[in-house]
């Protein structure tokens, strides 16, 4: 597995950044095409896109917030998904890195995050430049190194606070496609912990995250899947224009990880050479009334601002009473309790 060579460019202001300043943040809700968008971005030569999530802000900075760069470090080469780049094994449809070289990151990554001259600088920033070292590139051809964990969302303020200079991407999508997607995986997966008060409830944060972002309360860019996989050139010109960097179809329109080419990783289990429309309708044949009205019960506030109208007229008590396919009766009542709660919270 071989990473893409980096391009010699003539240095601009976001080189002259600190590497460490040179983040990027992918943040929405899962299923919302935030590995999308990180798989179209990871063969571009100025980018260094770290290919998993690593939950830094969600996990490392508030789980492990107080107990040493030790507990942090083993947390992101044991226990999280990025684990799997270190060795870990590969869990329910992983990506398998078999030729990637997991021993040099590791040791890369241990020597560098350890280094007493590294011992004040972000942890985060060390992974991204031991990364880059694993595959000897130099860090002043990298002008953005990105990070994808969708749970970012919730973490936005602090992200800026902790990278002044970093670049937000916000994806969001179509909650009732979102809702098609987490029982397509909870009918495979058989998790028996899926719950549809998640859907919504992480959804409800993304559309907030995302009005921020367009009235320029919050740094960033804002990408709808639906126009992603619908207008693909147009939206990744965009995105390259937001980060600085130069756009080139050949490579921001084919999807790889690591630089080989990805199949996606589609709820429904469709193999992918390139950007496809198809899934942004493939809820309204997926869903019943009953289920796109549990949606719209608790969306349809926001949803017109992202252009989602509501497909139903009436807003029925069966729609919040109703059970979902692949709900169990204790994360049913959950959900229940937990929408009525925040309906209260909200008045």
């Amino acid at each position: 597995m071989t990473r893409p060579v980096m391009s010699h460019r003539r240095m601009t202001t976001t080189e002259n950044l600190p590497f460490d300043q040179r983040a990027c943040f992918i943040a929405g809700q899962a299923k919302s095409g935030t590995t999308l968008l990180a798989a179209l971005l990871d063969g571009h030569p100025e980018l260094l896109v770290l290919p998993q999530e690593t939950a830094y802000f969600p996990t490392v900075l508030r789980k492990y917030r107080d107990r040493g760069r030790r507990a942090q470090f083993d947390y992101l080469t044991r226990e999280s998904f990025s684990r799997v780049l270190f060795g870990g094994e590969p869990k329910w449809r992983e990506h398998e890195y078999t030729d990637f070289p997991q021993q040099k990151f590791l040791e890369t990554f241990q020597r560098i995050a350890f280094d007493p001259a590294n011992a004040d600088r972000d942890l985060l920033a060390l992974m991204a430049g031991s990364y880059a070292a694993t595959f000897d590139i130099p860090d002043d051809e990298i002008k953005r190194w990105i990070e994808k964990t969708p749970a970012n969302r919730n973490h936005v303020d602090e992200i800026f606070v902790r990278f002044p200079q970093a670049k937000l991407l916000v994806t969001l999508r179509d909650p009732r496609a979102i809702l098609a997607t987490q029982i397509a995986l909870e009918k495979t997966r058989q998790t028996k912990r899926f719950s549809v008060y998640y859907v919504i409830a992480h959804w409800r944060v993304a559309a907030k995250l995302a009005r921020r972002v367009r009235c320029g309360d919050v740094p960033g860019l804002l990408i709808q899947f639906e126009q992603l996989v619908n207008k693909p050139a147009a939206i990744m010109k965009n995105v390259c224009g937001y980060l600085e960097i130069e756009f080139d179809p050949e490579i921001v329109l084919v999807p790889t990880k690591i630089g080989q080419p990805w199949g996606g990783n589609s709820a429904a289990q469709i193999a992918f050479s390139e950007v496809n429309a198809e899934p942004a309708t493939r809820w309204e044949q997926e869903l019943s009334d009953d289920e796109i009205g549990w949606v719209e019960w608790h969306c349809r506030d926001l949803m017109p601002e992202f252009g989602y109208e509501s497909r139903l007229t009436t807003r029925l008590f069966r729609h919040f009473t109703k059970p979902i396919r692949g709900e169990r009766p204790r994360e049913y009542l959950k959900s229940r309790a937990y929408s009525l709660r925040d309906a209260c919270s909200r008045r």
